[in-house]
């Protein structure tokens, strides 16, 4: 077998049989032969293990092939899609993790992130249609796919949906962890069209996530905030070890899933940090996708002003008359309450408000014992200039060096 063109060394035994059906199955995904979205190869390519090894330059060539088929096969979409489909079923299966659909989902996150990281990374426009997330014309529906879905609508509402509904434990923090960096790829100001601020800025991925409903949004960020509190650490054998790294010493899929991590130019200086001893990668991610969310600004006109803002070249006109649409995150954030204080809230509307409910004390302790990183001090300021709620709760409290 041959892996889009790069010729597989000869192996013997079992694993000589597992590995030529892996490199099969992937070159497939990478070939110019377009698969149906409704052909069982997306259930095995999905079913493959995660410890298959594969090494770098391998990695790069597939990536290089897609990028040259994927307007033709528009893979790229259809995994995408089976994703979504994969934590619909992981969401509405009891929150299991032994049920297959977690692992496809592992599965699906890992190659999509590596695949959509090297197309977002080699295109050479911010022009979200090169990565033709769109499905061809001819292409045979399945019943639970409508007609002109959006795809990365479907997608982000069904990676927030998971993020905000599925406990994190020894059995799904694996798969937390892999959609926050995809968010963290998708998200990449790369994919950004027009100038920003300003009437044609569209951002396909966060625009999406910024249209959920607001009770998801609370969800969200309630769990983002509970992640950077509770920092867990289920899986110490997880690392950041650099996809391009020498040797076969990490499966392919483990390599591809942190690709977009250690090889994508992301905001908030996500590459300089890595995480150390004690500390939780998922905490980490859970910090910077937060952040990424909340300080997103999306212009609004009226028609007129859109007129005037496109052709008046003065940039402190433009700033003196821009607006903008509502942030859910940043709302969602701004009205978060105490835990232990809205037991006993007496307010009208404390129960009829959907609120993100947190502990103020572990939120106020973990930023006091991390005020070294810039992150955090960004969650603090957004913090207390936002949420009055918060600001009070801190002039209250008796230990002021805290902070």
């Amino acid at each position: 077998y041959s892996m889009g063109g790069v010729t597989s060394s000869p192996r013997f035994g079992v694993e000589v049989r597992r590995n030529d059906t892996a490199e099969y199955l992937l070159g497939q995904f990478v070939g110019e032969k377009s698969l149906p979205l409704v052909s069982d190869y997306w259930q095995k390519l999905l079913a493959l293990p995660l410890d298959l090894p594969w090494e770098s330059d391998r990695v790069i060539r597939a990536c290089q092939l897609l990028a040259m088929n994927n307007c033709s096969t528009r893979h790229l979409a259809k995994i995408l899609i089976h994703l979504a489909w994969c934590l619909q079923d992981c969401v509405s299966s009891s929150h299991d993790p032994s049920s297959p659909a977690f692992s496809e989902a592992l599965n699906a996150v890992c190659i999509s992130s590596v695949f959509l990281k090297f197309l977002i990374e080699e295109s050479n426009s911010d022009c979200f249609e090169e990565l033709h997330l769109s499905l061809d014309d001819t292409e045979t529906l399945p019943n639970n796919f409508s007609e002109g879905k959006q795809i990365e609508s479907l997608i982000m509402h069904n990676v927030l949906k998971f993020i905000g509904t599925v406990d994190v434990s020894i059995g799904t923090y694996l798969l937390h962890q892999e959609l926050l960096n995809f968010i963290l790829i998708a998200t990449s100001t790369q994919l950004l069209s027009g100038p920003s601020p300003g009437p044609n800025d569209i951002h396909p991925f966060t625009d999406a996530a910024m249209a959920q409903e607001i009770t998801l949004v609370n969800a969200v960020v309630q769990k983002m905030l509970l992640n950077y509190i509770n920092k867990p650490h289920y899986a110490p054998y997880i690392s950041f070890t650099p996809w391009l790294s020498e040797g076969n010493e990490t499966g392919v899929k483990v390599k591809v899933g942190f690709a977009g991590t250690n090889m994508m130019q992301l905001p908030f200086n996500y590459l300089v940090s890595i995480a150390g001893e004690g500390s939780s990668p998922l905490a980490e991610a859970s910090l910077y996708v937060l952040l990424i969310l909340i300080n997103y600004r999306k212009c609004a006109f009226e028609d007129h002003h859109k007129d005037k803002w496109e052709n008046d070249s003065s940039e402190s006109v433009k700033k003196e008359e821009a607006c903008f649409y509502e942030n859910p995150f940043c709302k969602a954030l701004e009205n978060a309450r105490d835990t232990e204080f809205d037991r006993n809230d007496t307010e009208g509307n404390a129960h009829f408000l959907p609120l993100v409910r947190v502990p103020f004390t572990s939120l106020l302790d973990s930023l006091g014992s991390c005020l070294s990183n810039e992150n955090s001090v960004m969650l603090l300021y957004s913090l207390v200039h936002s949420n009055s709620n918060f600001l009070e709760y801190v002039f209250v409290r008796s230990d002021v060096d805290t902070l």
